[in-house]
């Protein structure tokens, strides 16, 4: 037991010197192209230990992003009011093996956030899965965080108001909304009136940044654009109401 322990604690001050060191080469990288660059270099310049200065701000951006992501994650399951006498024995595995996982995971992405609502994003859908257990699989989660890193906030409200608009065609069991309502939707685009990103109405006029928005959905598997009408009409597809599911009405 004691050689055991041992060896625990050795493998972990070799794991805390292996990151030291990992994190000691990022500064420095990071120095040299402060020195590189005119507007940082004048920034260093005064610094008297600048390398440790860089390491020290990346640890707390760092931690901070992992605080936020710990704040979101708590408000919301609290939020949810999930009581623990109503979590079956498969619901509490899921949160005791996979969903530890999963956080794990976020924490590792909100370190790499630049972007609060972000973080903020992931915080939502990790609190979804913590509530709706093993009836959502790990795997979706996984995606879903991976597209939350990847929108801001003109995406969602595009987003949102692509669903509030097709809601009535949308379709629970394939999860899609067909290319023929899709179409109809787009077709009334330049008819409706009201302000960007509302739930009820939407820009007057073919508003390129929603279009532009539109494109990045796709990317990210969202939506899918209508061949029939090339360049203005895009289809939504499942992950589009998986995401919004997790994020408060």
């Amino acid at each position: 037991m004691a050689d055991d322990k041992l060896a625990q604690a050795k493998a972990q001050v070799e794991s805390d010197e292996r990151q030291r060191g990992v994190g000691g080469e990022f500064a420095a990288e990071l120095l040299r192209l402060c020195n590189s660059v005119p507007v940082l270099k004048d920034l260093v310049g005064p610094v008297a230990d600048p390398l440790r200065a860089i390491l020290e701000t990346l640890q707390r951006w760092r931690l901070e992003n992992v605080r936020y992501l710990v704040d979101a994650i708590t408000e919301r399951v609290q939020e949810l009011g999930i009581e623990v006498r109503s979590i079956s024995e498969n619901h509490k595995k899921f949160i005791e093996t996979d969903w530890v996982k999963l956080v794990l995971d976020g924490v590792g992405k909100a370190q790499q956030a630049r972007a609060k609502g972000r973080v903020r994003t992931l915080g939502l859908v990790l609190a979804h899965a913590y509530r709706e257990g093993e009836k959502k699989s790990a795997d979706l989660t996984e995606e879903l965080m991976r597209v939350a890193t990847g929108l801001d906030g003109d995406d969602i409200r595009v987003l949102t108001w692509l669903c509030e608009g097709m809601k009535d065609k949308y379709n629970p069991t394939t999860g899609e909304v067909d290319f023929e309502s899709a179409n109809a939707f787009w077709g009334d685009f330049e008819h409706k009136q009201g302000r960007f990103g509302g739930q009820r109405g939407t820009p007057q006029g073919m508003n390129v940044g929603a279009v532009t928005c539109c494109a990045k959905l796709q990317s990210f598997g969202l939506v899918l654009q209508v061949r029939q009408n090339p360049g203005k009409t895009f289809a939504l597809l499942p992950y589009s109401h998986s995401l919004l599911k997790t994020r408060p009405r």
